[in-house]
């Protein structure tokens, strides 16, 4: 029994470890959900990136970059995770393709948020964005990391945001928090992009409610 689950935790270091050198471009898709044509306008007016990225993170939930790769504000806004080998140490970056960045995948999130508790989402430009109502958010924490285990490996997502504005049952300032999890047998390049796109569906989910007052 032993000799099998040293096996297996070798199978899934060697899979953690894998292309675990350099950094790593994984796309990644925000939900969507359809606009209301009727109901209150809401405009979104800004999504800060605020997170803050350890050198050495004692870890693996801690935002942080490879020092041996480039680390601009512009590495840090495209950063979703860091891969780790079975033991636990840091090695290459987690990023999303040049064009897209945390700040515009959250932005999309708590749009589908507000769309879905029935809200009209409006863009600079629209006719109605001058009477809607501001919204605005700062992204305290949003990261991906894998735990391995004996029998398995669990992906995850966290973020926070603290969100302002005046809509619904949002008032001043408040807090979404999310945390989402996996487990695999056996885990893939894909599971970056499948724990990160749920992890924004979860802040879809918890924006509608916070504004629906749930």
């Amino acid at each position: 029994m032993l000799s099998g689950r040293i096996a297996i935790y070798s199978l899934v270091v060697s899979i953690l470890a894998g292309c675990a050198l350099g950094r790593e471009t994984v796309d990644v898709s925000a939900p969507q959900a359809a606009n209301p044509t009727t109901g209150k306008y809401v405009r979104i007016d800004a999504v800060e990136d605020k997170r803050t990225f350890t050198v050495k993170p004692p870890s693996a939930d801690m935002a942080s970059l490879d020092p041996d790769q480039d680390s601009s504000d512009a590495s840090k806004a495209r950063a979703i995770g860091r891969k780790r080998n079975g033991y636990g140490k840091a090695l290459g970056d987690v990023v999303l393709p040049e064009g897209k960045t945390v700040s515009g995948l959250v932005e999309s999130a708590l749009a589908t948020g507000f769309e879905e508790a029935g809200y009209v989402v409006v863009k600079q430009g629209d006719p109605n964005f001058a009477a809607a109502a501001p919204v605005s958010a700062q992204i305290v924490d949003f990261w991906a990391w894998f735990q391995p285990g004996f029998w398995s490996v669990t992906t995850n997502h966290k973020s926070e945001l603290h969100l302002a504005g005046d809509v619904g049952a949002l008032h001043g300032d408040q807090t979404v928090k999310t945390h989402v999890s996996e487990s695999k047998q056996v885990v893939v390049a894909s599971d970056w992009r499948e724990i990160v796109e749920k992890g924004l569906s979860a802040i879809a989910l918890q924006t509608k409610d916070l504004v629906s007052g749930k």
